[in-house]
């Protein structure tokens, strides 16, 4: 009998190595100018996320590390990286949903709903930190951006902690989804039937 594809694999701990699409971290820090300040001496904003989800392609991420090392600039390096917020399914269901029958309808935890991913457990074998991850909730609405030169040091200081990347083909049903809901087309009224 053959044992289930593993869904994850631990991520390397270090910054020296080039981060991947998909790969979950954690404690990531995103500053942003805080707005009132804007006219004044500017004052920035701090969010910790407790998790999130890097999205940005694995290709571009792979050329931009090339050329850091390499310490040259060029078209491949890339300004900043995208990242999806990351919530436990448990806050999640909470913010969603106001009973376990409707967090059933929304079909969050089967991936049939196309603005959410959910995330199975990982276990403390394939986390980067050896302790595991509960399961979590992706909501693609909630997209942020971070320097990538900051994302790097925040991990070579120890702030911010790689933890795991999905496995194929769950890497790739991840980024279908997202893509497919960053391209979907709103439309002025549903097609009728009569």
């Amino acid at each position: 009998m053959q044992s289930p594809p593993m869904k994850y694999r631990a991520s390397h701990t270090s910054s020296s190595f080039c981060l991947r699409q998909g790969e979950l971290i954690s404690n990531i820090i995103h500053a942003r100018l805080n707005l009132a300040s804007i006219d004044e001496k500017p004052i920035v904003d701090f969010t910790v996320h407790p998790f999130a989800i890097l999205m940005t392609q694995d290709c571009d991420l792979e050329q931009d590390f090339a050329v850091r090392l390499k310490l040259e600039t060029s078209d491949k390096l890339l300004p900043s990286l995208l990242f999806c917020e990351v919530a436990t399914a448990e806050e999640l269901s909470g913010i969603v949903a106001t009973n376990l029958k409707e967090w059933r309808n929304l079909k969050i935890s089967s991936n049939k709903n196309e603005r959410f991913q959910f995330l199975q457990q990982v276990d403390a074998s394939c986390d980067a930190q050896q302790i595991g991850v509960e399961e979590l909730g992706i909501d693609f609405k909630r997209c942020f951006t971070i320097p990538t030169d900051e994302v790097y040091r925040r991990i070579e200081i120890g702030q911010a902690k790689r933890r795991c990347v999905p496995n194929s083909p769950y890497l790739e049903h991840l980024s279908s989804r997202f893509a497919y809901y960053l391209s979907r087309v709103a439309l002025p009224e549903d097609h009728s039937s009569t």
